[in-house]
């Protein structure tokens, strides 16, 4: 294989996760690590909740900033999400402010925030989660109650865990142990009924949470429109991530035709089937990108199964042909920073190579292609 081609990283149909009671399984996710883009901190996970239920118990991150996008499963007509979901986040697990969620939202919980649990109440034809995590999920915290009837924390270290079932085996994170599949919901609502009698009003996250808006684009007919997309801190505080949800119903050409680099940031180019409460059955298309670690150096690199390429920063990409849809697909670039994203192209002029950036701001010590762009932007 090819190290163009070693770039692309098909989403694994891993059965790890196959008791975790009202959700899909297999889930379609991809974290980065330091073998595939050093200091690039950004994971993504499609959690599709089937049934009413809870995530979670009250808990913070010490470490990191927690993400989450609540969509219905059905991206083809992503503004019509079908779902009903109640979050609780406050300053402490007693007494945490509660907001209701029915229309594309993105929230952002804070580092030391308390958070869940989720509560499901509709779930429609299945409830998208996206989840990212900014930093580390390592060092989680959860309170708790200790024998003398006071509240402690405890700290979930980075340490192995052993399945409950057979000690002698490390924990697969199978779902036994952290769902009820015997569960009703009647037993929900019992158990969401303290966290809504002491449930606090005074609006202190309220700026966590930001329903996205329709957009409406000029990418031509082949990609329905609107579309939604998040623009990071514009959108919302504390959120870096830059990315937008584009689905393609019949073959087309999108981004521009001739090589490309980012040159700062790293980028992240995913492809689903766009009914994601099985991403792999909905996916029946064939997508051809080239990629190259010079414009003079590309590789054609076909996709014909769900996955994500991941691109370091300086790699260069051309156009990205969707050549056969039998079915919507589901393509999300995401960039991970706030960094300015300036483009590189390369121009002949004189016979000669020269690489020109699109954008005059970000030009601080100007070389021979720098001022090649700026004679003709003048």
């Amino acid at each position: 294989m090819s190290d163009m081609k070693k770039l692309f990283y098909p989403f694994e149909r891993s059965d790890q996760k196959a008791f975790w009671a009202g959700y899909t399984s297999p889930r379609m996710h991809f974290f980065n690590n330091d073998s595939i883009i050093p200091d690039v901190a950004f994971g993504e996970e499609f959690l599709i909740s089937t049934r009413e239920l809870t995530l979670d118990t009250p808990h913070i991150h010490d470490g990191a900033i927690n993400f989450f996008l609540f969509l219905g499963s059905d991206l083809t007509d992503i503004f019509n999400t079908g779902i009903d979901v109640d979050f609780c986040i406050g300053d402490t697990a007693e007494s945490m402010e509660i907001y209701h969620i029915t229309k594309p939202t993105a929230v952002v919980v804070p580092p030391g925030v308390f958070h869940a649990p989720l509560y499901y109440k509709k779930v429609g034809h299945g409830a998208l989660t996206l989840l990212h995590y900014i930093g580390t999920t390592v060092g989680r915290v959860y309170p708790r109650t200790n024998a003398e009837g006071k509240e402690e924390w405890f700290y979930q270290k980075p340490k192995p865990r052993y399945c409950v079932e057979d000690p002698s085996k490390l924990c697969s994170i199978c779902g036994k142990c952290f769902t009820k599949a015997d569960e009703t919901p009647e037993d929900v609502r019992k158990y969401m009924e303290p966290f809504y009698k002491n449930a606090s009003t005074a609006g202190k996250y309220k700026d966590c949470f930001v329903e996205l808006k329709e957009e409406y684009h000029k990418l031509g007919d082949a990609v329905i429109s609107p579309r939604l997309v998040f623009r990071g801190k514009e959108t919302i505080a504390g959120a870096d991530e830059l990315f937008s949800f584009n689905i393609v119903t019949k073959p087309c050409t999108l981004g521009d035709e001739e090589p490309m680099s980012n040159g700062q940031v790293a980028e992240f180019l995913w492809f689903s089937g766009a009914d994601a409460y099985d991403g792999w059955a909905s996916f029946d298309a064939e997508i051809e990108v080239e990629l190259g670690e010079s414009p003079d150096k590309m590789e054609t690199v076909t996709i014909n199964e769900p996955g994500v390429i991941a691109l370091k920063p300086g790699t260069w990409r051309g156009a990205i042909r969707v050549k056969k849809v039998g079915k919507p697909l589901c393509f999300i670039p995401f960039y991970v920073h706030d960094k300015p994203r300036y483009k590189l192209t390369q121009k002949i002029v004189d016979r000669k190579k020269l690489l020109v950036y699109d954008d005059a701001s970000t030009i601080t010590e100007p070389t021979a292609g720098d001022e090649l762009f700026l004679q003709i932007k003048r």
